[in-house]
């Protein structure tokens, strides 16, 4: 392995940046490599802000909207100033743990301890948010010797923050995709769904340790925020502020973006981050193909033997103070690819469509379901005027659930186990959104792989709750609407003679909380909405609250046998209520 000496610990790495910084008026960036000869500086004619601010010399959060960078990689010498300025710039937010750990359950959790290694720079960690990844790429008949920053590509759309069963993490108005470190417990969730694997985490910090530090929780994930604070205050990040070959700009995203096509089309360019993900707003510019940058990274990877566990795993294990060759060009844990990423929410829109059509297609289907009871009764009154309708003398009804106050001609057993079932699904996939199904070994249940599957189990958390919701619509319309509207048809009209408990008050308060709460947390995963971080957090937490005590309830409500939603009227009220016109008490109601 080529390791750098740590920019943090290095008195001459400080001396060289102000060297280099010095020099960079000077036409330094011609000692740089053949592929900085291949480009010219972005920052040459750009017309967006470059290396210190954004466009018209105001700073970055002057600017309305999202901001994006772009990263001319011919232009990167390798030099390291912008690790060293992220350093210094974050070195107060660097997590400092409390030791010894508390010991986790069970025993195969393992903490992530990078505080004896805050010296690492050739890979992403919780003390290093940037690293160059340093790879040689055979092009056009030469060697290509490319210089990356890697960092956080701070996604339009990130599944780290859509995913996040505490609203830890979030996307900033300005773009920027950030951690909460105060209300982030370590799950890591993120770094599962991020294409790159990007965040990293520190054990023995954070929320968990004064919560349940043994059985849930593992610390606080960290990864660059594009010194938000900075940004937000009109300041440039700082790896930009510091870099003396202008490798980055920073501007509003559809000036970058048009910025980064143009210099590609003029250069014969590759572009990577544009598209990736369904769009992020970090834009790389490279003289050669991204599948070429790609194949020699793995072609280093696999030529690279790992020896140390804090290379090879993301446990954070003890360093045997070796390394394998090049390890900034090779690939794994805090070393991201330069793959092809497909949008990992691009069905989020589908999906939310879907939950809005549910309950639109549930109560279509109760009322035509009523339409057809009138026609059935109008039949009968035309047959038979004096006899009662069938709406009243069909039969008894049970107290199961909801479905027995809707309509007794409806499939009640049916309405009664699909309700269990899309119950069961949503506390199922529920439970797995939180990192929880690997931990406790139950992925490893042979057929239950796919509780580990944080997409999957998104995607069958939709689904469950279109078909309740559809089933709840249902049920509702014709529990409140169908009495109502048979009323101004049948010849022999009674009153409803169920009305619902107080257990089945109680559920339907609840399941109405969570549709409420579930709809607010399914418009935080479209494209470009927002609720802001603090409602975020509250509407996760409050979510999984409400369906907490949902199931409890439940459970209570079943072991003490009042699990009935439905109960019939007391005869003394029955009795009280005046009889209709034409009602006829030798065909009393059965429902």
């Amino acid at each position: 392995m080529t390791t750098r000496t740590s920019h943090a610990a290095s008195p001459r790495r400080l001396s060289r940046r102000g060297f280099l910084k010095g020099l960079a008026g000077t036409g330094f960036a011609g000692s740089a490599s053949l592929a900085t000869g291949m480009f010219p500086s972005t920052a040459e004619g750009a017309g967006v802000g470059g290396n210190t601010s954004a466009p018209s010399g105001r700073g970055a959060s002057g600017n309305d909207g999202p901001l994006a960078t772009l990263i001319d990689i011919s232009a990167c010498v390798g030099c390291g100033a912008c690790v060293q300025a992220c350093r210094e710039r974050n070195a107060a937010r660097y997590p400092e743990p409390r030791k010894p750990f508390p010991p986790m359950f069970p025993a195969s959790v393992k903490a992530e301890d990078w505080s004896a290694r805050r010296d690492t720079d050739d890979r992403l960690t919780p003390y290093n948010w940037l690293y160059i990844q340093n790879v040689t790429v055979q092009h056009g008949g030469h060697q290509v010797e490319l210089n990356i920053p890697r960092r956080c590509l701070h996604c339009d759309n990130p599944p780290c923050a859509n995913l996040c069963p505490w609203g830890a993490a979030r996307r900033e108005a300005s773009g920027t995709v950030s951690i909460d470190a105060d209300i982030c417990l370590g799950g890591a969730k993120c770094r599962t769904v991020c294409p790159w694997q990007i965040p990293q985490r520190q054990t023995g910090v954070g929320l968990y340790l004064n919560l349940l530090p043994r059985y849930a929780g593992n610390g606080v994930m960290y990864k660059c925020d594009r010194c938000a604070d900075v940004v937000a205050r009109g300041g440039t990040p700082a790896c930009m502020e510091a870099c003396p070959n202008a490798v980055q700009s920073i501007g509003p995203r559809n000036a970058i973006i048009a910025q980064a096509r143009r210099l590609a089309a003029e250069r014969g360019g590759h572009l990577y981050g544009l598209d990736e993900n369904g769009g992020t707003s970090t834009i790389y510019l490279s003289p050669v193909p991204f599948t070429a940058i790609q194949a020699a990274l793995e072609a280093a990877t696999t030529a690279a033997k790992p020896v140390s566990m804090q290379d090879g795993k993301q446990d954070g294990g003890q360093d045997t103070g070796k390394a394998p060759a090049q390890a900034s060009a090779t690939l794994g844990p805090g070393r991201p690819h330069f793959r092809a990423v497909g949008d990992a929410m691009r069905g989020e829109t589908m999906l939310a469509a879907a939950l809005v059509t549910a309950p639109l297609a549930g109560a279509g289907a109760a009322l035509l379901r009523v339409a057809r009871g009138i026609s059935d009764m109008a039949s009968a009154n035309a047959n038979d005027p004096g006899a009662p309708n069938a709406s009243t003398t069909a039969g008894t009804p049970g107290t199961t659930g909801i479905p027995d106050a809707a309509s007794p001609a409806h499939p009640r057993p049916v309405a009664r186990w699909l309700w269990i079932a899309c119950a069961t699904v949503l506390g199922v996939t529920g439970m797995a959104q939180m990192p929880i199904a690997a931990r406790y070994g139950i992925a490893a249940v042979p057929g239950l792989a796919w509780t580990a599957d944080f997409h999957f189990t998104h995607l069958l958390h939709y689904g469950g709750a279109a078909v309740l919701l559809a089933l709840s619509a249902w049920l509702a319309v014709r529990a409140l609407a169908g009495p109502r509207i048979r009323r101004l048809f049948a010849a022999h009209p009674l009153p409803t003679p169920y009305r619902l408990t107080g257990g089945g008050r109680l559920r339907l308060w609840l399941v109405a909380a969570l549709i409420v709460t579930g709809g607010m947390r399914v418009a935080k995963n479209l494209p470009g909405f927002d609720w802001g971080p603090t409602l975020t957090m509250y509407l996760d937490w409050t979510h999984l609250g409400l369906a907490g005590l949902l199931g409890m309830a439940s459970l209570a409500l079943a072991l003490t046998g009042r699990s009935a939603w439905t109960a019939p009227v007391p005869a003394s009220r029955s009795a009280a209520r005046p009889a209709p016109p034409d009602h006829h008490p030798e065909h009393p109601p059965r429902a």
